[in-house]
């Protein structure tokens, strides 16, 4: 039966990393994690087989992996004992410690490269910035107006003209009414 790394480790009490790692200790593996390469000396135990999802369109869509599966007999070549995996997590540790040191650098070296006195944004140059994008918000507010006028325009004709006359006539008639039923009442109270 065939294993991979992870499913090796597990017998051993290993995760994936620490057991990829003795691997290349004992020269079954070449390279870096992440980018290991099988030796001669693992070609007679590991097996390689290579994937690709190949869905077509953008490269992201197309991911191409490579699995690793290494023959039972292997163990008998391996030497782990409790030592050798204590030693393991501590150089992968001291290992992990030297990467973010170096990520830390970079980042540092990075950050001190960039000197403020060099920015070309200036005072002048940000109130260019604002005065021009006022002047686009002005400006497509103007357009804006000038598309909707003809439906306002219409609206107008149409919708609130003849509504404000009908309530203009309503009021007046009612107006005219109460103005009628006054003077009836003010009629009446003269023949008395």
């Amino acid at each position: 039966m065939r294993k991979s790394a992870r499913l090796l480790g597990q017998e051993y009490g290993l995760t994936a990393p620490e057991m990829n790692f003795v691997l290349k200790e004992e020269g079954f593996l070449d390279g870096e994690p992440g980018n290991y390469t099988v030796t001669e000396k693992g070609e007679t135990y590991a097996e390689e087989q290579d994937y690709h999802r190949g869905t077509g369109g953008y490269s992201w869509y197309n991911r191409a992996w490579t699995t690793r599966t290494w023959d039972d007999g292997i163990t008998d070549e391996l030497d782990i004992t409790d030592d050798r995996k204590k030693e393991i997590r501590q150089a992968i540790s001291i290992a992990k410690q030297k990467t973010n040191e170096l990520d830390n650098e970079d980042i540092e070296a990075d950050c001190g490269s960039y000197n403020n006195e060099n920015a070309d944004v200036t005072d002048t140059d940000n109130d260019a910035l604002i005065a021009a994008i006022s002047a686009l918000l002005v400006a497509v507010s103007v357009y804006g107006i000038y598309k909707a006028a003809p439906y306002i325009k219409r609206w107008w004709t149409d919708k609130a003209v003849p509504s404000l006359k009908e309530m203009k006539d309503k009021v007046i008639g009612k107006a005219e009414k109460m103005d009628e039923e006054t003077d009836r009442d003010s009629s009446g109270l003269k023949e008395d």
